[in-house]
C-alpha cells in the first residue's frame, strides 16, 4: 500500500479498532507516517489532538509490557500477587489529557519471542498486565521484512493472527508530496521522481554500504540545504544547492556512491531552467528545456512555487513540458492541496482532458 492511501484509510482503520501492523523495507517511513501523518489526520478528523506513545520493542523485555509480578495478600490475608503498572504505558495524566491516541510498537518483529508473547494481549485488547489502554486508543506496530536482514525473527502464529498486516511500499509520489510540504529542494524531489528505482531501494543491497531510501534522501537533503534562505512559510528562497566535493562525500554517506553520483549528475540541469519571474512574465515563451531530466526539474520547480495566485501561469508553462511530467505534476498538486489550486482554468481544462492518464498512472 502507498503511504498516501494508508493516510486516507486511517479513519476507517481507527474506527475498526484492530491493531495494524505495517511491514516494509527500511527507510520507507513506517514510523514517521504513524507518528506524524496518521496522528495529524485523525486529530483533524475528530477535532481533538490525538495522543501518541511509541515503544521500541527490541530494546525491552516481557515485564516491561506486562509489569512485574509482586507477591501480596488479599483483604482476607490469602497469598496472592499483582502486576505493577507497565512503565511502557503513557502516564495517567497524559491519558486523561488525550482520551484518543495511537500506541506504536516499533520494530515488533525484531523483538525476542518472549517479548512478542508478552505483547500478545497488547496487540489483541490493548492490555498491559492489569491495565488496559482507554477505548479511544488504538495500537499500531511497524516492522521490517524478513528479507531485509534487519534482525527480524519469525513471529509466532498467534501474534500474526492478532493484527491487520499491511505491506507498505516505496512510492515516489507519496514521498514527493511529503517532501514538498516539508521544504525539501525541488530538484532533489524531481530526481527522486524521475529515478524512483535508484532513489528508493526496494531490496537492501548485499554490500554493507549506505543505500538510498526515503529516510536517507531526506537526511542528504538536510545536509545540502544547510544555510539556504527560506521565507516565512519555510519555503526555500535560495535554490542554489552546493555540489562541492566535501558535500558530495557527505551525501554519499547517506545514500551511497551510486545514487549520489546519479543525483549530482541530475543537478547539472539547473542552468537549463527558467526563473519564476520569467515564467510569470510569459509562461508560453519562457525558457523550456528539451532534456527530460531538466523537464522534471522545471515541473517540480513550478510545484515548489505553486499557490492560488499563480497556479494558472505555472500550469500554462507546465503544459509545455513532457506529458509524463505533466501527469506527475498534476497528481502531486491534487494530493498536496486538494481543490485549493483548482481555480486555474488551465489546470481544470487539462484535468478533464486527461482523466484516464491520471487514473492509470501510478507515478
Amino acid at each position: 500500500m502507498r503511504v498516501l492511501d494508508l493516510i486516507k484509510l486511517a479513519p476507517a482503520l481507527y474506527e475498526a479498532g484492530d491493531t495494524v501492523h505495517l511491514i516494509g523495507p527500511p527507510g520507507v517511513g513506517k514510523t514517521q507516517v504513524i507518528k506524524n501523518e496518521i496522528v495529524s489526520s485523525l486529530s483533524a478528523k475528530y477535532g481533538e489532538q490525538f495522543g501518541f506513545h511509541d515503544s521500541l520493542a527490541p530494546t525491552l523485555d516481557a515485564p516491561d509490557y506486562k509489569g512485574f509480578l509482586i507477591p501480596s495478600k488479599s483483604e482476607r490475608g490469602t497469598p496472592t500477587s499483582f502486576f505493577t503498572r507497565s512503565p511502557e504505558l503513557p502516564s495517567e495524566e497524559y491519558l486523561e489529557k488525550h482520551p484518543r491516541g495511537i500506541y506504536l510498537v516499533d520494530e515488533l518483529s525484531s523483538a525476542e519471542q518472549l517479548t512478542q508473547k508478552a505483547l500478545a494481549p497488547v496487540l489483541l485488547e490493548r492490555r498491559f498486565g492489569n491495565e488496559i489502554l482507554p477505548k479511544g486508543w488504538m495500537v499500531w506496530a511497524a516492522s521490517n521484512r524478513m528479507s531485509d536482514r534487519a534482525g527480524v525473527v519469525r513471529q509466532p502464529s498467534h501474534i500474526r493472527n492478532r493484527v491487520r498486516e499491511i505491506p507498505l511500499e516505496n512510492d515516489a509520489l507519496s514521498w514527493a508530496v511529503w517532501a514538498e510540504a516539508h521544504g525539501i529542494h525541488p530538484l532533489i524531489i524531481a530526481w527522486a521522481k524521475q529515478h524512483p528505482t535508484i532513489a528508493f531501494c526496494n531490496e537492501v543491497p548485499s554490500t554493507d554500504r549506505p543505500f538510498s531510501t526515503a529516510r536517507s534522501i531526506t537526511r542528504a537533503a538536510n545536509l545540502m540545504q544547510v544555510g539556504l534562505a527560506r521565507d516565512e512559510e519555510g519555503r526555500l528562497i535560495d535554490l542554489d544547492l552546493p555540489t562541492d566535493v566535501l558535500v558530495q562525500q557527505g551525501v554519499y554517506g547517506d545514500i551511497g556512491e551510486g545514487a549520489g553520483a546519479d543525483l549530482f549528475g541530475f543537478l547539472k540541469v539547473w542552468d537549463q531552467l527558467p526563473t519564476l519571474e520569467e515564467i510569470m512574465a510569459d509562461p508560453k515563451k519562457a525558457k523550456c528545456p528539451n532534456d527530460l531530466s531538466a523537464g522534471w526539474a522545471a515541473g517540480q520547480m513550478c510545484i515548489h512555487y505553486a499557490k492560488a495566485g499563480n497556479i494558472n501561469e505555472l500550469w500554462t508553462y507546465t503544459e509545455r513540458l513532457p506529458r509524463e511530467v505533466q501527469v506527475s505534476m498534476a497528481k502531486s498538486l491534487l494530493e498536496r492541496s486538494g481543490s485549493a489550486l483548482l481555480n486555474s482554468p488551465a489546470l481544470i481544462k487539462w484535468i478533464h482532458a486527461n482523466k484516464a492518464l491520471i487514473t492509470s498512472s501510478t507515478g
